[in-house]
């Protein structure tokens, strides 16, 4: 299509949107200053510098803990420092084995400028001072990453992260409960009413789910309409009780799509650590097990691993 002709084409509209300026956001503002991890580690995440001295480490009373071999227990600090009316933040490191970096450079204490990168182990942050369009673009980029988007559950890889940090902090606070969970009757919905009622189905299992479980609990999508999740320092059977809420509100929702009403249930298998097993892996395997006990047993259930 020449140009002239696009001008005359009835399908093509390319008129400018005028916007109320009343509606137009205002101009950004500094909102915190804060570290975003870049590489390794859990990119993209923001640790917000709130406190006059930061301590970043391995150790379970730093103030923002990595579980990362290569960082030291407690590897640096970032402080806020006040100079004759002058404030900015620097970095020191607390004698780490690995050192940190300042822009590629080693350091035992600079003033940070913003946009550096600060190297602690394996894991780089960048030094930012946010105003709210950063605030907001960290925080998506953080959500595409980790985060399913349909369900709005943890991936696999971020969830097997937390889960291998909270069992670091069980070992001092004694225990955590493990779920697996598969919905029943998915394939009836999909091959009755298609598959976008399925997909449907299955991003509302997320909020359900998210829905009955506590602030400190995580959930993560296993596969497909697996789901997974751990009840930190909570026994199995306390954890039940948190499954049978699950499973009530899942049995007690009627979908609707194209005139049609259809619902499913939910089966759960659970496991406690160290009850069940010692690593994530033999975790799963006993909750997997207990869950595939649930759908032999009728589904729409709740199955504990034996002792």
């Amino acid at each position: 299509m020449r140009p002239d002709d696009q001008k005359t084409d009835p399908d093509v509209d390319d008129r400018t949107l005028v916007i109320n300026p009343a509606d137009m956001a205002d101009a950004p503002t500094i909102h915190k200053a804060s570290l975003v991890v870049v590489s390794g580690w859990e990119i993209g995440k923001q640790v917000e510098l709130t406190t006059h001295e930061h301590v970043v480490g391995r150790s379970l009373l730093a103030n923002t803990r990595i579980n990362s071999p290569s960082v030291s227990r407690e590897h640096a600090k970032i402080v806020r420092v006040s100079e004759g009316g002058d404030e900015y933040f620097a970095v020191t490191d607390l004698k780490s084995s690995n050192g940190t970096r300042l822009n590629g450079e080693p350091v035992t204490s600079a003033r940070l400028q913003n946009g550096d990168k600060i190297q602690m182990g394996d894991v780089v942050f960048k030094f930012v001072l946010e105003d709210a369009v950063d605030v907001r673009f960290y925080k998506d980029i953080h959500q595409l990453i980790h985060y399913d988007q349909l369900t709005g559950l943890l991936k696999m890889d971020a969830f097997k992260r937390e889960l291998d940090a909270e069992l670091q902090k069980a070992r001092a606070n004694g225990r955590l409960t493990l779920a697996m969970t598969d919905l029943d009757g998915l394939k009836r919905v999909n091959d009755s009413y298609g598959h976008l009622a399925g997909r449907m189905v299955v991003r509302e299992m997320g909020a359900m789910i998210r829905q009955a479980i506590r602030p400190q609990d995580r959930a993560g999508l296993y596969g497909g309409d697996e789901s997974i999740m751990f009840y930190p320092a909570t026994s199995i059977e306390e954890a039940a009780r948190i499954a049978e809420r699950i499973r009530q509100i899942i049995q007690g929702r009627t979908f609707e799509l194209g005139g049609n009403s259809f619902g499913v249930t939910i089966s759960q298998g659970l496991s406690e650590w160290p009850r069940h097993g010692a690593t994530i892996e033999q975790l799963v395997a006993a909750a997997d097990a207990a869950l595939y006990e649930a759908k032999a047993s009728g589904r729409n259930c709740i199955r504990c691993a034996p002792d």
